[in-house]
């Protein structure tokens, strides 16, 4: 399979094929593959809005419906995201039997006042953009952790 992705959030060029050892080596070195920043920007700025989100995976929805979390509460999330929140980058497999380079972060989020708080729950978060070049946010697990 060869991967397309829209250049100008990728901080790390991951084009090319997936490493057929894909599910037994997961991680992907090098830091974070998405610039954060820039995609907080797009968030805030209206161009990525709840219609571009698309839980990915059976347990991303399950998650979501479990927790009663809207698509506007995982933009609230990702809006609190720091980059000394990033955990790691790996390969993820998502519906329809794809495969994509995901970045992980965690962060402490206040379910109820909507913010960053240190004494909340810790949330898991695991995302990439669509490989199709249409600006959209895979979102592969997000989940109390």
């Amino acid at each position: 399979m060869v991967i397309n992705y829209p250049s100008n959030l990728w901080l790390s060029d991951v084009g090319g094929s997936i490493p057929s050892d894909a599910g037994q080596r997961r991680r992907i070195s090098g830091g974070p593959l998405l610039d954060l920043k820039a995609l907080q920007e797009i968030i805030a700025s209206g161009q990525l809005s709840v219609d571009n989100i698309w839980p990915a995976t059976r347990r991303c929805r399950n998650s979501l419906e479990d927790y009663r979390w809207s698509f506007d509460t995982v933009l609230e999330i990702f809006s609190c995201l720091l980059p000394e929140d990033y955990k790691n980058s790996e390969w993820c497999g998502v519906d329809g039997n794809r495969t994509v380079p995901c970045d992980v972060y965690r962060v402490c989020f206040d379910d109820v006042r909507r913010k960053r708080n240190p004494n909340a729950c810790e949330v898991y978060l695991k995302f990439s953009i669509d490989d199709a070049g249409a600006l959209t946010l895979v979102l592969v697990q997000s989940h109390f952790s």
